[in-house]
């Protein structure tokens, strides 16, 4: 449907029963529509009209005609008669019909003031019912309708900005399909939620090509630095609202990142700047001296883009003149700023403020400053920053390209770390040809070799040698060996001078680790631990919210997951297209969770596809076994087969989180859709191996999508494994409180549990109230009992140490391993002995000797 004659109407339901209530009901004479420019005031009134049969007059205020009397009343009466009858002329052309007559005035604040007073009168007189629509002024008010609406003669409807909800139908109504996260969180900033803006940013997607259709989903490109002036217009004309004195304070706050009161009132626009803190359009803070600040949005990029260049110059004299200490983010805008209205700067100050933009994930400033400085004068750490920022915008073959001339530069081991660990998560498939895996270690090698002519090898070598293991361990072949199992690594992520990509780097995997473990509350603490150091936002941001938001689901927090999507780390748009896929893994599992598993399906889709646009593949096997087990819940069984034909193609030596859960997901939907037996045993093959890794919320998933799909458990197990899990992991208690009713084989427990974890868990409640039924029919077999029992020499050593009262840290002390060892030998002793807890261990152990052959 073309935008012409599209009256589509987006979240504003409640708006149109107010004013259908308030037309037909006798308690008012008419209503007030407010709102923003572009808020929809005029197409709501019109939906209104047209729907009361499009008879009704139909008046609209206009700026050329503000100053003639009555003269929003031309088409109605002849204004070239004798003026002294024209009002009551215009009063008979309004009252005229039966009943009492409606009149629809579209942006009364631009009638003229004859005009005006006649619509008051009648409406207060109830001789006329009216509809306005109002633009408010800067500071929110109601303007000539204002007394009608304080006195309840008229209601007052205030238009707020769109829902994301909202903003998501409007964009899939316009474009059919499905729309990623980061098109929706795009278009929802940049437009603020103004519906008008929406369609203007449409209509310049459109044009520019910068919405990709990916498989049926819209994704965004991330690689658009300015939106044209068509698209601005809708923004600069709702900046004429303001007077010159708040557009030029307005101006100076956005260009310059921040201005000092003592500068703003030098300038003579003190009054005005408060005006606009008054409206909510500037802050007023400060770092002992106070400053006004602006609030970022989409207008304040178009006042960036929009002040003419000669009056940004003599702002940018002005600001530059007055002394101060503005934040690094300020110093980075007015270098931004410098270079748009042409004042001079460094190249230096280029690089160091394009540096700080990539660092507060301002991608598409960074790229912007950087636009004309050569890689040639940049040093290493610049060139790593810009190589860095090139992969995280998805250009990933020229950030090779840079990152080569990084390490080929530098003198830092660990920016020769840095780079390949870079390399090794966005260049998974090694296409690159500026890099190979001995590019590295030639880099080394040169680093060694220069520090030994220079005689300084001595202190070097310590810090090559540490490089050179931890390449290894990076390596394609043992990426999960990374931080290790004896946490000696986890000790770098506080110390100074680590490098930040390697920190997030050993956080990521440690997470991941931990995650796949079913621990939750260790992984929070490592995030708020490294949020302590870390100064950055980047691709690496993206992945530890993820890790974060999924640590919250393991706990069963949904609304601290989601709270997680709703703080968003940068405005940029390259940013929040980036993030577009790991956002909609998290929407994906919510929806999921909650049986809606049509909404679940299309995020699973938009996942999918965003990922791999933007080559993430460290999210891609979760994002494609989620897709193919959506897939199968709606009953799609060939995008089932094509999300994991795939799944089967993707590269096999990336970094992935959360693999394992992946791989349990992707065999239950292809043992339930194809029903071949090959699929369920490999399914308890993967049970059986993530049990034996210690991987127990995998585990825990895996007993639980058994147990839904297939009806198949072992309750003793499942007890064992909710026994050995976190206390805070959200399917442990399940499986804790399931297994106990299983093994009871009670119906009623059964039943009970059901209605606990309900409306959650739709499909797991189904399963459980099925199973009840059919116990209250027939009743259960007796429950199965482990039997030939034998422990491993290191298992019989554990045992004996928890006899003697050890605890799993003392254990782990006296054998001279990890902690996380002892526990993965405990939950299989714990198995094998069919107990659940250490205070069984002494009469199990007893047990089974006094059942041991002779």
């Amino acid at each position: 449907m073309s935008d012409a004659v599209d009256t589509a109407i987006f979240g504003r339901d409640r708006e149109l029963a107010e004013i259908d209530a308030a037309l037909r009901g006798t308690e008012v004479s008419g209503v007030v529509i407010q709102g923003e420019h572009g808020m929809g005031k005029s197409r709501l009134a019109a939906r209104v009209h047209a729907d009361r049969g499009g008879q009704e007059t139909w008046i609209r205020g206009d700026r050329v005609l503000e100053g003639v009397p009555f003269g929003a009343f031309g088409l109605l009466v002849d204004l070239d008669g004798e003026p002294e009858t024209v009002l009551a002329r215009v009063v008979a052309a309004l009252t005229e019909g039966p009943g009492t007559p409606v009149v629809f005035a579209d942006d009364a604040h631009c009638l003229d003031e004859s005009s005006l007073s006649a619509l008051w009168q009648l409406a207060s007189d109830g001789e006329i019912r009216v509809v306005a629509t109002m633009t408010p002024t800067v500071d929110g008010r109601t303007g000539s309708f204002g007394e009608l609406v304080a006195d309840g003669v008229v209601h007052h409807i205030l238009l707020e900005p769109l829902t994301l909800d909202d903003v998501s139908a409007m964009l899939e109504h316009h474009l059919g399909g499905i729309v990623s996260h980061g098109a929706l969180d795009v278009a929802a900033f940049q437009s603020s939620g103004v519906p008008g803006l929406i369609i203007e940013l449409l209509r310049y997607a459109r044009r520019r090509s910068r919405l990709v259709l990916q498989r049926g989903v819209w994704l965004l490109d991330g690689l658009d630095i300015d939106y044209d002036q068509r698209a601005r217009d809708l923004v600069s004309s709702d900046l004429a609202r303001y007077t010159d004195d708040q557009r030029e304070a307005l101006e100076l706050v956005v260009l310059a990142g921040e201005i000092e009161v003592e500068l703003m009132l030098a300038a003579g626009l003190g009054e005005a700047a408060d005006s606009l803190v008054a409206a909510g359009v500037l802050d007023l803070g400060g770092r002992g001296r106070p400053i006004y600040t602006c609030i970022e949005s989409y207008s304040t990029e178009t006042v960036r883009y929009t002040v003419p260049v000669g009056r940004s110059r003599q702002m940018f004299a002005l600001v530059e003149s007055h002394p101060g200490t503005p934040s690094k983010r300020a110093r980075m805008l007015r270098a931004d700023w410098a270079l748009s209205c042409g004042a001079k700067v460094s190249v230096a100050d280029s690089v160091e403020a394009a540096r700080v933009a990539a660092g507060m994930g301002e991608w598409q400033r960074a790229l912007r400053i950087l636009a004309e400085v050569p890689s040639e004068v940049m040093d290493a750490p610049a060139l790593f920053d810009l190589g860095t920022l090139y992969c995280d915008v998805n250009l990933i073959p020229v950030g090779c390209d840079v990152l080569a001339q990084a390490i080929r530069k530098t003198d830092d081991p660990f920016l020769v770390v840095e780079a390949f660990v870079v390399w090794v998560l966005r260049d998974v498939e090694r296409i690159s040809p500026p890099l190979s895996g001995a590019d590295f270690v030639a880099a080394l090698d040169r680093i060694q070799a220069e520090a030994a002519a220079a005689g300084r090898l001595e202190d070097a070598i310590d810090v090559i040698d540490l490089a050179r293991a931890t390449l290894e361990r990076v390596s394609e072949s043992s990426w999960e060996g990374l931080p290790g199992d004896d946490g000696s690594v986890l000790t770098w992520l506080g110390a100074e001078g680590i490098p930040e990509t390697l920190r997030v780097a050993i956080t990521m995997v440690v997470a991941a680790k931990e995650l796949e473990r079913g621990h939750g509350n260790v992984v929070g603490d490592l995030l708020d631990r490294i949020e302590g150091v870390s100064e950055s936002i980047g691709s690496g941001t993206i992945i530890l919210d993820l890790a974060r938001a999924w640590a919250h689901l393991q706990s069963g927090d949904r609304e601290a997951a989601a709270a997680v999507l709703a703080v968003p780390r940068s405005t940029d748009l390259a940013y929040r297209a980036a993030g577009s896929g790991a956002r909609d893994l998290i929407v994906t599992r919510l929806h999921a969770e909650a049986g809606r598993w049509d909404r679940a399906f299309r995020r699973a889709r938009a996942a999918a596809e965003a990922i791999e646009y933007w080559q993430q593949y460290e999210f891609a096997a979760l994002a494609l076994a989620q897709a193919q087990y959506a897939a199968m819940m709606v009953g799609n069984a060939e995008a089932a087969d094509d999300f994991d034909a795939r799944y089967l193609d993707l590269p096999p030596g990336a970094a992935y989180v959360e693999s394992r859960r992946a791989q349990i997901l992707r065999l239950v939907v292809r043992a339930k859709l194809t029903g071949r037996s090959r699929y369920r045993e490999e399914l308890d093959a993967a049970l059986r191996a993530v049990e034996e890794r210690g991987a127990l919320a995998a585990a825990a998933c895996a007993r639980i999508e058994i147990f839904v799909h297939f009806g198949d458990y072992d309750a003793e197990a499942m007890c064992r494994l909710a026994a050995s899990l976190d206390g805070g992991d959200r399917d442990g208690r399940l499986l804790g409180e399931l297994g106990a009713a299983l093994c009871a084989e009670d119906a009623e427990a059964l039943v009970a549990f059901a209605h606990r974890v309900s409306p959650q868990l739709p499909a797991l409640v189904d399963r459980c109230l099925t199973l009840a039924e059919s116990w209250a029919e027939s009743p259960p077999p007796h429950r199965h009992r482990m039997r030939d029992v034998e422990l491993t020499s290191r298992e019989q050593q554990i045992s004996r140490l928890i006899i003697a009262g050890l605890t799993n840290a003392e254990i782990a002390d006296e054998l001279g391993v990890a902690v996380r060892t002892v526990e993965g030998h405990t939950y299989r002793l714990y198995r094998k002995l069919d107990i659940t807890s250490r205070s069984e261990v002494a009469e199990a152990i007893t047990r089974l000797r006094n059942d041991a052959p002779a």
